[in-house]
């Protein structure tokens, strides 16, 4: 056991080095998550009504809000590369040409999202006839006003996601982290203040937890710009940004290239997550509730994960700028070992606390016993959750993208989708079959992404041999 974390032991380091401000972000982005979760829920008491309806506007947005943020990871392996073969130059124009891309993919998105408000009547009607809970339209009323607010945060946290892939390319991670952690505590401050209504504000419910986060959102992107934009670090690269010249093409065609099945890849993940947000308003409001806390709880593992698979892709795109693979198979099985210590440790917590867990979100008891064994099912799949994340990010890291789109496709919509509906409509498993349909659709895409990567070492390593 000693030979081997000492085998490990520097590639730890070099991970963590990246990823612990990336996982300080991250818990940060958690705990509002949870605090939004908590004060909504604390305020509904015990009607389940407020936290389904911010549990319905979320599972919507987020759809669109992924897949336009998942544009933005595309940035980073090219800068990563360019700037692993000390092509300063390009790297300024990716960031240009990443801001006018990124603020017009921002705009449209908005756009975008005011379009499609319209279905949240259209989806809600469909539950209704088929016999679900009538408390469906006073779920779609209240989760509408929060919508509406929460779509003007997309703008902003696009500019933000544009400097922050940047800056992870060069790899930097900790001016993310500060700006993350700076908008958290506007955020839970807000929400106490907006919530529940102090300072002489009324209380707004769940319209409240929806203003706070627009502003920290534009608190957020405000920081990281100032910050970005004035230090004497990074003045290399910011010196030509605003000169009003065309935009590098081949810059933002490159980027495309790789953001485009980074993006798909986050919208069919976020479309099976929110789909089954959606179908479980068959279920009625306390379906809604339990499903809502469960994601959250499993955003705490998945959310650490993704900060180890950050730091890989930064890692994976400088061995690859540097076309310098001896290190790249241990640089890959060590996050791969994090990640998989932290998902078992939490799924294990799960199981043991999962009559508690959903105590510190709501009081009503059939939310808590139904949320206690969603949690048993959300344990399951952490394993292939963890090792599809990371894999998916090493491709990033390699540019090895387009075949991310196959699997997916394999994954969530010919299994993921259509195994939790049947279990959850037809074998009488009702949101719990939703759950298992996830089992399945990680499963299938652990197991394909991995043997894509190993696919890629033993093709690299051969270089090095040649």
């Amino acid at each position: 056991m000693s030979l081997f974390f000492n085998t490990y032991k520097s590639f730890y380091k070099e991970n963590l080095k990246l990823a612990l401000p990336v996982i300080l972000s991250q818990v940060g982005q958690i705990t509002v998550q949870l605090a939004d979760t908590a004060m909504v829920g604390r305020y509904g008491g015990d009607d389940p009504v407020p936290l389904a309806a911010v549990s319905y506007a979320t599972s919507l947005f987020f759809i669109v809000f992924v897949t336009a943020m998942g544009l933005t990871f595309g940035l980073t392996p090219l800068v990563g590369e360019h700037y692993a073969k000390g092509n300063k130059s390009y790297v300024s124009e990716l960031l240009r040409s990443g801001f006018v891309l990124y603020g017009i993919i921002g705009a449209i998105t908005t756009l975008l999202l005011f379009a499609i408000r319209p279905m949240f009547r259209i989806m809600g009607g469909m539950m209704i006839s088929s016999g679900s809970d009538a408390s469906i339209n006073e779920v779609i009323d209240m989760a509408l006003p929060y919508y509406d607010i929460i779509i003007w945060t997309i703008f902003p946290i696009m500019i933000w996601g544009t400097a922050k892939q940047f800056l992870e390319g060069i790899g930097n991670t900790k001016v993310a982290m500060v700006t993350i952690i700076i908008s958290n505590v506007i955020n839970i401050f807000l929400n106490w203040v907006f919530i529940f209504g102090h300072f002489g504000f009324e209380a707004m419910g769940a319209v409240g937890a929806g203003l706070a986060t627009l502003i920290a959102r534009v608190a957020q992107c405000v920081v990281m710009l100032a910050y970005f934009l004035y230090s004497p670090k990074f003045r290399e690269y910011t010196k030509g940004l605003f000169r009003l010249v065309t935009p590098h093409f081949k810059a933002i065609i490159e980027t495309l290239k790789v953001g485009i099945p980074i993006s798909f890849q986050m919208l069919m993940e976020a479309s099976a997550f929110a789909l089954a947000g959606v179908l479980v308003l068959a279920f009625g409001a306390h379906s809604v509730s339990a499903y809502q806390i469960g994601t959250n709880m499993m955003n705490v593992t998945f959310m650490i994960v993704i900060a180890i698979g950050s730091a890989t892709t930064i890692l994976c795109s400088h061995i690859y700028g540097r076309r310098n693979f001896e290190n790249l198979r241990k640089t890959i099985y060590a996050s791969y070992q994090m990640g998989l210590m932290w998902n078992i440790t939490v799924a294990l917590l799960f199981v043991l606390l999962r009559n508690h867990i959903p105590a510190l979100f709501t009081s009503n008891q059939e939310t808590i016993k139904l949320t206690a064994t969603m949690l048993i099912f959300i344990a399951l799949f952490q394993v292939s959750d963890c090792l599809q994340a990371i894999s998916i990010s090493v491709l990033r890291g390699l540019q090895d993208v387009k075949v991310i789109m196959p699997i997916v496709v394999i994954s969530y919509i010919i299994f993921n989708i259509p195994v939790g509906y049947l279990l959850a409509f037809n074998c009488g498993f009702e949101s719990i079959g939703l759950i298992v349909g996830f089992i399945v659709g990680l499963s299938i895409c652990a197991t394909l992404t991995i043997l894509r990567v190993r696919r890629d070492i033993n093709r690299l390593e051969r270089r090095v041999g040649n």
